[in-house]
């Protein structure tokens, strides 16, 4: 997203927590469970637009632990409000939120409008719904101008963590050797909307531009793609013999059946549209992924995971 917002004449500073990339004046330290940190933070940049993407995102580990979720998404987010409010700054603050806060749809209530009911099912939902209500809540008594943005699936080359850099990462370690040619799958025949991270981040620079304070919008596809059919476009990219087996202890306590969003909001404001198809995104995922062989070797043993 730097690369980008460069490219707009913007000067970017960015945040890490535990990370290799250390060596540059413009990425700063920061753990936004302390308000003491995120504050040093925001009094030396002095940020015009602040693009909250900070989060622990991991459906999956937000099971395992909740309190960290909790702590990262919630006390984070109020850390940021806080530290801007205290500031007297005017930032402009772009709140990356999920369309995991929606939950279980029905079918019939899909294509998901922004005004659908919010009925989240893991604690990582649980934390995006309460950091969306936290900037309304914000906008509202404060003024603070920030725009949510409930982010449906978003993949890509470079994006790491979700299902399909998941699923390429194994089938790069079998084509290399570096794994055994079976791959443990959980629940992959759930539908899901899928963006390119490259679309993504125009779909945010746009809100950034035209959003209206205290507003939320859908960034999606618009289409669900079964996680199953998504494997198999993967597959058929490789020359490698590989079987897929679902492993019980892989499912979660619930999992959304289809998860499908509605963007006209924001179309009709901006004039976004996704542009890359899917499988040149999917194509683009495994190049990434072959390209990296010495990532792959520091993650091993490489583990089987399930869907997103």
């Amino acid at each position: 997203m730097s690369k980008f917002l460069e490219g707009k004449g913007f000067d970017v500073y960015g945040t890490f927590y535990n990370s290799k990339s250390k060596n540059n004046s413009r990425l700063l330290q920061c753990d936004i469970r302390s308000f003491t940190n995120i504050h040093q933070v925001i009094q030396k940049v002095k940020p015009v637009v602040v693009y909250h993407l900070a989060a622990q995102s991991q459906p999956v580990l937000s099971w395992r632990n909740p309190w960290l979720t909790m702590e990262v998404n919630v006390l984070g987010t109020i850390n940021l409000f806080e530290s801007i409010k205290k500031s007297g700054s005017d930032s402009r603050v772009i709140v990356a939120c999920s369309s995991a806060e929606y939950g279980r749809v029905s079918e019939s209530e899909t294509p998901i409008k922004e005004d659908c009911p919010l009925r989240s099912l893991s604690p990582y939902a649980v934390s995006k719904a309460t950091q969306d209500l936290l900037a309304y809540q914000y906008f509202e008594n404060f003024g603070l101008d920030t725009v949510r943005v409930r982010i449906f699936g978003t993949t890509g080359p470079g994006k790491d963590g979700d299902v399909c850099s998941d699923f390429a990462k194994r089938i790069v370690a079998i084509e290399k050797g570096l794994m055994d040619p079976c791959m443990n799958v959980g629940n992959i025949e759930t539908r899901r909307d899928l963006t390119d991270v490259r679309d993504m981040i125009r779909a945010l620079w746009l809100i950034s531009e035209k959003g209206a304070e205290g507003d939320v919008y859908n960034a999606c596809s618009g289409q669900a793609l079964r996680i199953s059919g998504l494997l198999e476009i993967m597959l058929s990219y490789s020359h490698t013999d590989m079987t897929v087996k679902v492993d019980k202890s892989l499912l979660r306590p619930s999992d959304e059946p289809i998860i499908l969003g509605d963007y006209g909001k924001l179309k009709a404001l901006t004039g976004w549209t996704p542009e890359i198809p899917i499988e040149q995104t999917l194509k683009d995922i495994l190049e990434y992924w072959r390209s990296r062989q010495t990532e792959l070797l520091e993650n091993q043993p490489l583990k089987n995971l399930g869907s997103s």
